[in-house]
């Protein structure tokens, strides 16, 4: 089957949730085919909002709206995060508490992005991509003692840089939170090791997404306010110190 944009011949091609027509790899995105039937669903969501007076809890489970390919790209990446966190006990620890701390770690990081684009009235939809994927795989290889974290990315359609720059930061930033509250947890009840391994591994997804570097969160913070990356990049810092001290 061709894609309805470039006809490259495709064995299987990629069907738009919104439009539903077949694309190439290249031109699945939405954004990447000018899907009219998308800003069609955007501009009824922000007509049902803006004619209806909703708290911000209500306006994001209004605007919210996955698609099947992209509960399958988070549900692949979920899974190999999820081996990467395992591989700091070298496997040993498979209990239902790592499980959670390592799936919210990213799960929560990639739907804090979403949520803030879609609040915007972005469209925005997890991806993920074969370097990342590849990568993080090997990562999760026990005695790998550099982890690459990056299987995929929230792709969202904004171009107001502030907005931008805001979807950005609120994905480091509940990791930092979240590997707060695991550090002050663990300090109540120091014998509890996967508070330990919580708190770890939060700051350690915020301290890689935060390098200002390529397509990571942390580039994109930095040339939208320098300062704020600076604030974010010491908190994290400060947390790493707090847990190895």
């Amino acid at each position: 089957m061709k894609c309805e944009i470039c006809d490259t011949n495709e064995t299987i091609p990629f069907r738009c949730t919104y439009c539903d027509k077949l694309f190439c790899q290249m031109h699945r995105i939405p954004i990447n085919h000018s899907c009219v039937s998308l800003k069609d669903y955007i501009d009824k969501k922000n007509m049902v909002y803006n004619n209806t007076k909703n708290s911000i809890l209500e306006t994001l489970i209004l605007k919210i709206k996955f698609s099947k390919l992209e509960i399958l790209h988070l549900s692949i990446a979920t899974i190999l995060v999820t081996a990467v966190g395992l591989s700091l006990t070298r496997y040993r620890d498979i209990s239902w508490e790592f499980l959670t701390i390592f799936v919210s770690a990213f799960l929560v990081h990639e739907l804090a992005h979403k949520l803030l684009a879609q609040f915007y009235g972005s469209w925005a939809e997890f991806r993920t991509n074969t370097y990342g994927l590849i990568v993080t795989a090997f990562s999760a290889i026990p005695f790998i003692p550099f982890k690459f974290i990056a299987p995929g990315a929230v792709v969202i359609d904004l171009s107001d840089r502030s907005k931008f720059g805001r979807v950005a930061f609120i994905g480091p930033l509940t990791n930092l939170v979240m590997g707060f509250i695991f550090l002050i947890l663990f300090y109540r009840n120091p014998f509890v090791d996967y508070l330990y391994i919580g708190a770890l591994f939060n700051s350690w997804i915020a301290l890689f997404n935060l390098l200002p570097f390529g397509n990571l969160d942390g580039q994109k913070i930095f040339s939208w306010n320098k300062i704020v990356w600076i604030f974010m990049m010491a908190g994290t810092m400060g947390l790493f110190v707090l847990i190895n001290t």
